[in-house]
């Protein structure tokens, strides 16, 4: 019998477990990497994503998938599997806690979790929707959670949630599921112990990739390419070509701001620009400008390495 649709992503971070745990552990030396979470006393914490979250009683960390709360990557190498929990007892259960960069995901938080119930509503599986998107409060903030009733093999029915919220650029939640509502809601409560610091993102904080293609056991891997904050990108500037302002942009009055999305290569030179948001009149300009920007090498464990980042032109209208 096939599983729901929301369960599929559960059981996909459970086969994969195998795969990452042939990764190497993130480096430890850099605690600024958004894969490096910590535990202490029972608490995880992630400085780059500003939360912390205490480890429920009668929960486990599963070591294959997210040892010592080293972060694992998710379907893409944008969203991170921070957290894995299991639950062993007379009521077995799962809590995902994840990230997912909103930039790859369209709309909100709500849109995030609807999008999933969607899913599942049009299937032909055996699933049975049990609620739809509601917004519920944790640690200050407004998740939206949804819930799903699947049936799978061995007449089990294991239930699952889906609760997220938006903060410092990503959908920070969890995917739960247990094998009696009870056994759900329960673990849903545990979100209840979850605090923020402030939403503001982290300037030092870096995402690092393909620290997995580094053979078995490598230390102090350097990465191909890291994520870094438009501030961090912005003190490495050593080249900057003002945009023209374009005429009809001038002629129409339109101000704005454009943000673009840059990866900067090795020497410093943007190698590919991408648009994200900006209006019409005023993007062009932007683009041609930044592509003739140039960069310091961003240096990591002493060698030059790729950078993604955003870039932010903004074009303003004097008032004479």
């Amino acid at each position: 019998m096939r599983f729901s649709w929301c369960y599929f992503v559960v059981i996909v971070v459970l086969t994969h477990a195998l795969a990452w745990a042939q990764q190497p552990a993130n480096d430890s030396s850099n605690p600024l990497a958004f894969e490096n979470g910590t535990i202490l006393n029972g608490v995880y914490s992630n400085e780059c994503f500003g939360f912390s979250l205490p480890i429920p009683a009668a929960w486990e960390i599963n070591d294959t998938v997210t040892p010592g709360g080293k972060a694992r990557y998710g379907s893409s190498d944008k969203d991170l599997i921070l957290l894995f929990l299991e639950r062993k007892d007379k009521t077995p259960g799962r809590i995902i806690l994840s990230a997912w960069n909103s930039a790859s995901h369209p709309g909100n938080a709500q849109d995030f979790v609807s999008a999933e119930q969607a899913q599942i509503d049009q299937s032909t599986e055996k699933t049975e929707p049990v609620q739809d998107a509601f917004a519920v409060d944790y640690g200050g903030r407004h998740f939206f959670r949804s819930n799903q009733k699947s049936f799978v093999a061995g007449n089990v029915s294991w239930y699952p949630a889906k609760i997220y919220t938006e903060f410092r650029g990503y959908f920070i939640g969890a995917n739960l599921v247990s094998t009696s509502p009870a056994g759900l809601n329960e673990a849903v409560d545990s979100l209840q112990k979850i605090s923020f610091r402030e939403d503001q993102v982290n300037p030092k904080c870096v995402v690092s990739w393909n620290t997995a293609a580094a053979p078995a056991g490598t230390k102090n891997a350097t990465p191909e390419r890291v994520r870094v904050s438009s501030e961090v990108s912005t003190g490495l500037l050593i080249k900057k070509v003002q945009p023209q302002y374009p005429a009809g942009a001038k002629q129409a009055r339109v101000q704005g701001t454009v943000v673009m999305k840059a990866e900067i290569d090795k020497k410093g030179h943007v190698e590919e620009l991408s648009l994200i948001s900006g209006d019409p009149l005023l993007a062009p300009a932007a683009l041609k400008a930044v592509k003739k920007w140039k960069y310091k090498p961003y240096v990591l464990n002493g060698q030059p390495v790729k950078v993604e980042t955003q870039v932010v032109v903004k074009f303003t209208l004097s008032s004479s």
